[in-house]
């Protein structure tokens, strides 16, 4: 993953969540960085967002209790199975409230 002059700025917004939200955030930005090195992280919006060629694709925001993974142009994915949640004109989400809500269950 391609980290840029922001990215201490992710590292300090980490570090000052509490939990459940930290560990989230953690495990998302080590998956992101292992699965998706092209994309460049940053920091916009208070938040860290992930790039491709400038194009902003994903999002995580922490809440009270829980971490929204957002999709910028989430409203034009393919969903059968209904996990996107959001009625806007092309943001979506999916909300964890614990890193095991991440792990796959089949």
């Amino acid at each position: 993953m391609v980290r840029n002059n922001s990215t201490s700025n992710v590292d300090l917004y980490q570090s000052e969540l509490p939990q459940p939200q930290k560990e989230i955030v953690k495990t998302f930005r080590a998956f992101i960085a292992r699965r998706y090195p092209e994309l460049t992280e940053s920091w916009k919006w208070h938040v860290p967002i992930y790039s491709l060629n400038g194009k902003n694709l994903l999002g995580l925001q922490d809440f009270t209790a829980h971490v929204n993974l957002n999709f910028f142009r989430g409203a034009q994915l393919h969903d059968p199975r209904g996990i996107l949640i959001g009625t806007g004109k092309l943001v979506r989400h999916v909300t964890f409230r614990s890193v095991a809500d991440g792990q796959p269950t089949y």
